[in-house]
């Protein structure tokens, strides 16, 4: 491949001139932001600099400096300061080219690169660096001003709120009550079209049992929902049953509407129009919920920004196929979450390439919605991947004092890190606040980022075949953005993992059911999040996932759950049955509510014994006045006295929560 000709004006010069053009195509004064041709250039591989050999190469060291000795601190300051004279000058002098000291003539290709003079342009400090050469930021990182204490923000709440309460305050009485009116509007209109069954209207009590059954089934999984109802079967549950018939919860799962069903056929008649609204159907419950997880939660500075697919194969035009994704085909949503729990802090939903108005690019609006300024408040730091990272972006987020930091993506032909090289070598080169990155590892990764310099002593542990056939552990040095990339970029990925352990999900044919499912997900995901930085600040273990969860959908469904259940034993303490007692409606929807009493009753401790026996044989102390008996209860286990003068047994039962 033929090498480009050196030019003998200054290339570094030009660039950074048409690059930071006081005026753009229309004349306004755009400073701020790169033109349009040299971004383009950046992301169809472009170099934006004069292509130079590693041989021709001499970067501008202090005097007395060699490239190979380790820089302190104050030594790196200086040798900046040395690169950067003189410091009066203006950018294109500041990155001038070294002059070389004697011609030269050199073979490339087919043809003959020359230097004809002394004066002939050479890059320095503007070209690809080593790790050697001293990098300091032009300006010091914007200070952490969040527009509100990060960290947990429900003060409405007790102290030590229970999973059900954390939960409504994403799902809260206002917005239930809107879906429970408009469930009962596409009931009612499905009966007026002619469909068949019986339907009553609900109220959020009921839709909250509903939610619970769908809790009960994301933790207790079989393999049709018809199951959990089916009786005489090996594999038969009881507890559904108990909270809603299967007939009533079908006929919720297929008239469950989030918005008005009139509302959406006025909707439907704006198709191709710019007043046409994708996600009419999600909207009431859609904005709610974004303004909850916004209202619960203050991230704290390092976020993440990421997609996320909610699998589906309905037939909507808003379906995406991502490949290097676990499910690659659903619908697509932009996540902003906090890296060190996974709190999603604020999504939003892939509606297509159409429906963005800025003309700056789709990545370009999603990250600069989720950042708003007036929520999160200024000195955040965002990581993000290569499908977000671009200098216009990162440069616009500079300007709302929002530092970045992304892999972006390396098309060039040219590229200052070979196959040849080893692993741990370092290229960088300095834009303004724009620092690139180029580090080999098994494989080459480029990083931009405006929060970092390029290396602070890094180390990366891998594991080398050495030429004797042994593997060691080499440490190589690795590049500050890579390592905090490393560090902070997996919120979206926790909030996903998380997400997957007990999700409602289940086929659906309605794309906006499917994504309801998903919002009851981040709901509950969101809950936990905040039930454990509560407990933490009150210095107290929280609950496992699963026991959240189980309390979740107790609390929901109307169960009140013994906290500390214990096997049957006759070692049994007051207060401790394991059995539970539903204090909701047998069947929905019914006329006062029905208790199903514990069915605790006494029975013999050993039932077959001799006549000239049963007063002595079989008699246990009783666990409440320590006497003997020949009475047991027959679900706790436990020996208890049932005489005219001593009821043990019932004292013993009321002493305990069912009191």
């Amino acid at each position: 491949m033929a090498r480009k000709r050196l030019s003998t004006e200054d290339p570094v010069s030009k660039l950074l001139e048409d690059t930071f053009s006081d005026e753009d195509d229309d004349g306004d004064s755009a400073p701020d932001s790169f033109s349009s041709g040299v971004e383009e250039d950046f992301e169809e591989g472009d170099d934006l600099f004069e292509d130079i050999s590693d041989e021709d190469y001499i970067p501008s060291t202090s005097p007395g400096q060699s490239r190979s000795t380790p820089l302190s601190s104050s030594s790196q300051q200086q040798a900046s300061k040395s690169v950067s004279e003189p410091e009066q000058t203006n950018e294109g002098d500041r990155c001038h080219a070294t002059p070389s000291k004697s011609p030269s003539t050199r073979k490339q290709g087919h043809g003959t690169w020359t230097a004809t003079s002394p004066q002939t342009p050479r890059l320095s400090a503007a070209g690809w660096q080593t790790e050697q050469q001293p990098d300091v930021l032009p300006e010091p990182l914007p200070g952490f001003c969040p527009a509100r204490t990060p960290g947990v923000q429900v003060f409405w709440l007790s102290d030590e709120p229970s999973p059900s309460e954390l939960f409504k305050t994403f799902f809260d009485e206002k917005s239930v009550r809107i879906i429970c009116d408009n469930t009962n509007k596409q009931a009612q209109k499905k009966i007026n079209e002619g469909k068949k069954f019986k339907w009553r209207d609900i109220i959020p009590i009921d839709f909250f049992k509903f939610v619970g059954l769908l809790f009960y089934m994301a933790v207790l999984k079989l393999p049709e929902v018809r199951l959990y109802w089916k009786q005489n079967s090996l594999f038969s549950v009881l507890s559904p049953a108990l909270v809603m018939s299967r007939n009533t919860f079908q006929v919720i799962s297929w008239n469950l509407h989030l918005s008005d069903p009139d509302e959406d056929a006025e909707n439907d008649k704006k198709k191709g129009t710019p007043e046409y609204d994708p996600l009419h159907r999600l909207r009431p419950l859609y904005d709610h919920l974004r303004n909850a997880c916004k209202a619960s939660y203050h991230p704290r500075q390092n976020v993440s920004i990421d997609e996320r697919m909610v699998t589906t194969k309905a037939k909507t035009g808003m379906r995406q196929c991502i490949k290097n994704k676990p499910n690659k085909y659903g619908l697509k949503l932009f996540v902003m979450a906090d890296f060190s729990n996974g709190y999603t802090s604020d999504f939003s939903v892939y509606t297509g390439k159409y429906h963005n108005s800025s003309g700056h690019g789709l990545t370009y609006d999603t990250v600069i919605g989720l950042m708003s300024q007036k929520y999160l408040g200024s000195g955040y730091h965002l990581y993000c991947d290569n499908y977000y990272t671009s200098p216009k972006l990162f440069m616009e987020l500079c300007s709302l004092k929002v530092r970045a930091c992304g892999t972006y993506r390396d098309n060039r032909r040219e590229s200052r890190t070979k196959k040849k090289d080893s692993r741990g070598t370092i290229r960088w080169m300095r834009n303004g606040p724009l620092l690139f990155v180029k580090w080999m590892d098994s494989k080459q990764v480029s990083m931009c980022s405006t929060i970092h310099t390029v290396y602070s002593g890094e180390i990366a542990k891998r594991h080398v075949k050495g030429e004797d056939g042994q593997w060691r552990i080499q440490n190589i040095p690795m590049p500050t953005p890579v390592a905090e990339y490393n560090k902070y970029m997996g919120g979206v990925d926790l909030s996903d993992q998380l997400i997957q352990y007990y999700s409602v999900h289940h086929k659906t044919v309605s794309w906006y059911r499917l994504l309801f499912q998903h919002f009851i997900d981040i709901a509950a995901t969101n809950s936990y999040i905040l039930h454990k930085e509560l407990s933490r600040m009150n210095q107290k273990q929280p609950m496992t996932h699963l026991k959240f969860m189980e309390t979740l959908t107790a609390e929901l469904c109307g169960y009140m759950l013994d906290m500390t259940p214990v096997p049957p034993s006759r070692k049994a303490t007051p207060g401790t049955p394991s059995e539970c007692v539903l204090l909701s409606t047998l069947d929905w929807p019914s006329t006062p509510d029905k208790v199903v009493i514990q069915t605790c009753t006494p029975v013999a401790i050993k039932p077959d014994v001799d006549k000239s026996k049963k007063a002595t044989d079989g008699r246990l102390s009783c666990v409440h006045c320590k006497k003997k008996t020949a009475w047991k209860c027959r679900n706790c286990g436990v020996s208890l006295c049932v005489i005219v003068d001593r009821n043990c047994f019932a004292d013993w039962h009321d002493a305990g929560p069912f009191a």
